[in-house]
């Protein structure tokens, strides 16, 4: 049976014979969640239910979810390809209920679907329960045709579930399968025991209990299921293979890697590189189609490990050239049907892959080059450990991600100390954050007083800037108080848009105040609106209050401003550049607004031009801004812009601008693109491979640029008498004559210098019977003071010369050895380094010629006074 058909019985079992609404996948690039890197559960998507911050539109819900495991106490990296069931990608067949049936329903129709509808064999599946979960026992002992021997017990390690160490938790209950040859004589001990032939397919989670942070349980008012089930552990076996790589879930891949490489697969250790590029190539494709682009940090990082990974793999079928981007059409075929945004964004995977591929082979066989120099020595002084700064600088100057310089190592049986790389790794990353920026706590970390059960907050912002209001729930923290409402005029920072600020009152027992409080910030956490104040507002109470809460205006149409032109500027971007340009980031503020497009190469000056004229003639047209609520599905068919990793609803907003820009969109904008003003690109540059960022803005902001560009453009043609179409060649003229005439002034100083090199001889010293020459010299750059450690070195005999001057604020040191003494084991280099240290520097270099700088301008003097005591040292 092929995986789709599989995937679709799950499906209709759950939606037409019990009752369950199908939802779509969630995108692999969590949203509103900053706790995940990646989606790693099927109950993602749902945590707002569990947490009781959002009321479920379902009761009984049926998916398939793409997920990704990789990192944290998720994380079967290590074990893809070498065994045949853990991946970094797979889909897991979910169902749920959200206080609705519970443990008996979810047992029973879990046995009858793979008994009954997919034939499975009971003689080969076991049920595990949790060991004081009796309940859950009574009911499997009455399931029909389960061996008694194949209902065992197991405790909280295996067989209780939780979301975090406080939150929504239960016992579960999972059901395994033996795909062993010997059905006769299977062994139940070795449920659970990591043996490939016991395996998991199916786990049932009862959520019934709530953990609080003293870590006791207390039971739930509504009790809900949660089932997940591993969508290609569950094909391999309905179709008898012993692995998961021998379904048409990945037999394509591999079959086209046996093409490009002209290596065989086989299923031995053999064919590890096969399967680990087969489920690495699944994992990109699935993560990049969703919106993430491999980068230095967070989940950027990973995806570029996992290329990297993938790619060293590669050299052990011989291949060095970029490979991996030619599979995708193989990964699009597999999962293209039920994942479409992969099919559609088949050409962008592609390309972003491509550009990685050959970034990291520049440098990938330099590196291994380097790793077996650095296994050797560890060999030749029989270490059994890397030494950390070799590892360090795979990583830093070779991209070498340290989870592959560790398999690189098993493979000679040596070690990676992680733990004092990792310190070195975050040395070299650590960067100063921006003083003073807000960060609000996550959820679970917030203690919620609940005034008004059973209520979520609504937005009502796209029509007024006031609303009257019930609070319906508040935290607060050591500097901040969060405020919950049923409805605000207030937008939650979301796809972009920064969060509103403005003013509330409170009414506190239905007494005015007249107190205005600011409200600094809006976010959004789960479906609630949040609004964040400074300080403590409320002071435990726990009666009903009312407030009235005002959007500062002048700040929203500011960023309305900038949103709608976002928008125009998504279009005239498909527009010149081409339609596989999409959104892959923005900041929408009162300020400016960023754009994050994806495209692989700079934006020529011409091309930024036109499209700022064409979005200035668009603006100046003062077209009408609509907003529309659809059918997801119709809105798509009518050819509106959905963006990379976004969850949308079966209802959408669509905001369209004529018939030049339609977007899916909750954001707030102008009622007329004529409100937006005038519109100015300030700058575009690189992000990541395969990725741009244009930044413009808006309004009066764009005002006061255009006023200061005005005022040097009149300056400028008045001082230089052209007009002004020729005073930008007339400006690069002068430039270019002004650097001519440096150079050549640089150059003759440079020969003056060097007309009298006897003066440099002048106050010979003595060092360890060698002849040392110290000069403090006034020079404008390095490359003087070079010409000088030339000319000595030259009609110097045998000696060491030292030379000091600041430059540009630096105080700089260089050393000269003639060859003599470098064969006597005198090197500049390590000279510099001990003067550059005593600067608050360093340096290095040549034996024969080295330069050092420092921070210390002052201290310049003295270590050339005291030059020798620094030299032997």
């Amino acid at each position: 049976m092929d995986s789709k058909t599989i995937r679709r019985q799950f499906i209709e079992y759950f939606e037409k014979t019990l009752g369950h609404t199908v939802v779509s996948s969630a995108p692999v690039i969590p949203q509103n969640d900053p706790t995940l890197l990646f989606t790693n559960a099927g109950m993602n998507q749902f945590k707002p239910y569990f947490l009781g911050e959002a009321q479920a539109p379902f009761k009984r819900v049926v998916d398939s979810q793409k997920c990704i495991r990789v990192s944290g106490k998720h994380n079967d990296l290590e074990a893809v390809g070498r065994d045949h069931y853990h991946h970094t990608f797979f889909e897991m067949l979910g169902s749920w209920s959200f206080g609705d049936y519970y443990k008996k329903e979810a047992i029973n129709w879990a046995w009858t679907l793979f008994t009954e509808v997919w034939g499975l064999d009971p003689k080969r599946l076991y049920a595990t329960v949790f060991t004081e979960d009796d309940e859950a026992y009574k009911i499997w002992e009455n399931i029909p045709n389960l061996d008694s021997t194949h209902l065992l017990k197991a405790g909280k390690k295996d067989n209780f579930w939780s979301m975090g160490d406080t939150g929504p938790c239960g016992p579960c209950s999972e059901i395994h399968y033996y795909s062993g040859n010997d059905i006769e004589n299977q062994d139940p001990l070795k449920v659970n025991a990591d043996d490939p032939k016991y395996m998991e397919l199916w786990n049932l989670v009862f959520i019934q209990f709530n953990r609080d942070k003293n870590g006791e349980l207390h039971t739930l008012d509504q009790k809900h299921i949660d089932t997940g089930a591993g969508f290609e552990r569950i094909v391999a076996v309905i179709n008898g293979k012993q692995s998961n790589y021998d379904t048409d879930l990945f037999k394509p891949i591999i079959e086209q890697i046996e093409i490009i490489s002209g290596i065989a697969y086989t299923q031995d250790n053999e064919g590890i590189p096969h399967r680990v590029i087969a489920d690495h190539i699944r994992m990109l494709s699935v993560a990049i189609a969703d919106g993430a682009i491999p980068g230095n940090e967070g989940r950027a990082y990973v995806l570029r490990r996992i290329l990297r990974r993938a790619a060293r793999f590669g050299r052990e079928l011989n291949l060095k050239e970029p490979f991996l981007y030619r599979l995708v059409p193989a990964v699009a075929h597999i999962l293209g049907d039920v994942y479409p945004e992969i099919k559609n964004q088949r050409e962008h995977i592609q390309r972003i892959i491509r550009a990685e591929e050959e970034s990291f082979g520049n440098t990938l066989d330099k590196g291994l080059d380097l790793f077996d120099q650095i296994a050797k020595q560890a060999k030749k002084c029989a270490e059994k450990t890397l030494n950390s700064k070799d590892v360090f600088k795979l990583y830093d100057t070779f991209g070498f991600p340290v989870d592959l310089t560790r398999l690189l190592a098993e493979e000679k049986d040596l070690l990676v100390n992680e733990e004092e790389v990792n310190r070195l790794m975050d040395e070299q990353r650590a960067r100063a954050r921006a003083a003073g920026k807000f960060s609000m706590k996550g959820s679970t970390e917030l203690t919620w007083i609940v005034l008004e059960k059973d209520q979520n907050s609504k937005f009502v912002g796209y029509d007024t800037y006031t609303t009257e209001s019930l609070l319906l729930k508040y935290a607060v923290d050591d500097s901040h108080t969060y405020l919950v409402f049923d409805k605000t005029p207030f937008y939650a920072e979301s796809g972009g848009q920064v969060g509103d600020k403005g003013q509330l009152i409170l009414h506190k027992h239905n007494i005015n105040t007249d107190a205005r409080i600011n409200v600094i910030d809006t976010k959004k956490i789960g479906n609630d609106i949040v609004h964040i104040v400074e300080g403590s507002v409320l002071e435990g109470n726990k009666k009903p209050i009312t407030a009235t809460l005002e959007v500062q205006q002048s700040i929203r149409r500011d960023t309305a401003r900038n949103h709608t032109a976002t928008h125009l500027l998504h279009a005239e971007l498909r527009a010149i550049l081409g339609d596989h340009v999409h959104q892959a980031g923005s900041y929408v503020g009162p300020d400016r607004l960023r754009f994050d497009f994806t495209h692989f190469e700079k934006v020529s000056m011409e091309q930024r031009i036109d499209i700022q004229q064409r979005i200035n003639t668009r603006i100046m047209q003062n077209t009408p801004v609509v907003t529309d609520i659809k059918p997801y599905t119709e809105a798509i068919r009518d050819g509106a812009q959905a963006l990379f990793g976004e969850k949308y609803g079966d209802e959408v907003r669509v905001v369209s601008i004529n018939e030049m820009s339609k977007e899916l969109c909750g954001g707030t904008h102008v009622e007329r693109s004529g409100d937006i003003g005038p519109f100015i690109i300030v700058a575009e540059n690189s992000v990541a491979s395969g990725v741009r960022r244009i930044e413009a803005i808006t309004g009066s902001t764009a005002l006061d640029i255009l006023k200061i560009q005005q005022t040097v453009i009149m300056k400028l043609r008045d001082a230089i008498k052209l007009p002004e179409e020729e005073i930008a060649d007339k400006v690069i003229s002068m430039s270019n004559y002004v650097r001519t005439l440096e150079k050549e002034n640089s150059e003759l100083k440079s020969k003056l210098l060097t007309l009298d090199i006897d003066i440099y001889f002048q106050n010979e010293r003595n060092i360890d019977g060698k002849s040392l020459f110290v000069n403090r010299v006034d020079v404008e750059n390095i490359d003087q003071l070079k010409a000088i450690g030339d000319k000595v070195r030259e009609k110097m005999k045998s000696g060491i010369a030292v030379f000091g001057a600041v430059i540009k604020n630096t105080p700089q040191v260089l050393c000269v050895v003639t060859d003599d003494l470098v064969k006597e084991g005198i090197k500049a280099g390590n000279i510099v380094k001990s003067l550059g240290k005593a600067m608050g520097g360093g340096g290095g270099g040549k034996p024969h010629m080295a330069t050092a700088g420092g921070k210390d301008v002052d201290g310049l003097d003295k270590v050339l006074e005291n030059i020798e005591s620094l030299i032997s040292r």
